[in-house]
């Protein structure tokens, strides 16, 4: 089906965000043909997505893309993420937001990338908002599976990515995550501590990808000694069967080093423009 006809099935079904909610009467996708551009409007305020790769340490494919977020009001000033849910602070609000929110990545992801041959795209890193997850008693990513499903799009192309603070100290924060794996997603959990050991539970709830404290890496950028154990936490990553991604690694030394650290994924701004120099 061209993307165009399923921007409009969407906005006509926003109701299968959420029924309760307010904002999806004020809610609505665009899509440009010619520019291959999908756009959001959200109760006055423009949504423009975007991508970062992440590549294997040898820069020789894209293994993931991290869904970014482009925000502006009605005078085309920029807005911080965090504004959008200062417009959806009642729990009905949320969990339409966060839905609505990803399937705009999921849209754009489609326009981006065509499938291979077998239906397939690189995997697409999407957040859910703590805030959604305690706002859902059970059957966490069952009605975004039926979302997907409208735009041809598995939960195995999906990676999920929690926030490790929300995980650790929240068991209901960690149903949600053993949901979410039964139902076929893969999961991200981002800003573990460098001195986490606690890898059995994350093992135990299918966490496929961990990302360490981005302020640690760059400091271990620096310092030979946080290089030393930012190596035997990923060495004990792998023996768990984790795969590491390095945030912001976007420098020849900084490469470098994740090569020899063997990360499994590194992402930084201007990566995309070294792997097309080859």
């Amino acid at each position: 089906m061209p993307l165009t006809a399923v921007v409009n099935y969407f906005n006509a079904h926003l109701d299968d965000f959420n029924r309760a909610a307010r904002l999806r009467g004020r809610a609505r996708f665009d899509y440009d043909p010619q520019r291959c551009a999908v756009t959001a409007e959200l109760d006055g305020i423009t949504l423009r997505p975007g991508q970062i790769a992440l590549y294997d340490s040898e820069l020789s494919a894209p293994v993931a893309f991290e869904s970014q977020l482009s925000i502006e009001d009605e005078q085309g000033r920029k807005l911080n993420a965090k504004a959008l849910y200062y417009t959806a602070w009642e729990a009905e609000e949320v969990i339409f937001l966060d839905r609505f929110l990803r399937v705009l990545h999921t849209l754009d992801h489609l326009a981006r990338h065509r499938p291979d041959a077998d239906g397939n795209v690189v995997p697409l890193i999407l957040d859910v908002h703590w805030r959604h997850v305690r706002a859902v008693e059970a059957s966490h990513g069952q009605v975004f599976e039926s979302l997907l499903a409208q735009l041809g799009v598995k939960p195995a192309q999906i990676v999920l990515r929690m926030q490790a603070e929300a995980l650790l100290e929240d068991p209901h924060v960690r149903n949600a995550v053993q949901s979410f794996e039964q139902r076929g997603y893969r999961l991200l959990v981002e800003g573990l501590p460098i001195d986490h050991q606690h890898w059995p539970l994350l093992e135990q709830m299918g966490v496929s990808w961990i990302a360490a404290d981005p302020d640690f890496l760059q400091a271990a950028l620096r310092n030979r000694l946080l290089q030393a154990r930012l190596d035997q936490w990923i060495q004990s990553a792998h023996a768990a069967g984790l795969k590491v991604w390095l945030q912001s690694f976007d420098t020849p030394r900084a490469l470098e080093i994740a090569w020899r650290l063997g990360a499994d994924a590194v992402s930084g701004a201007r990566l995309s423009e070294a792997a097309r120099e080859g």
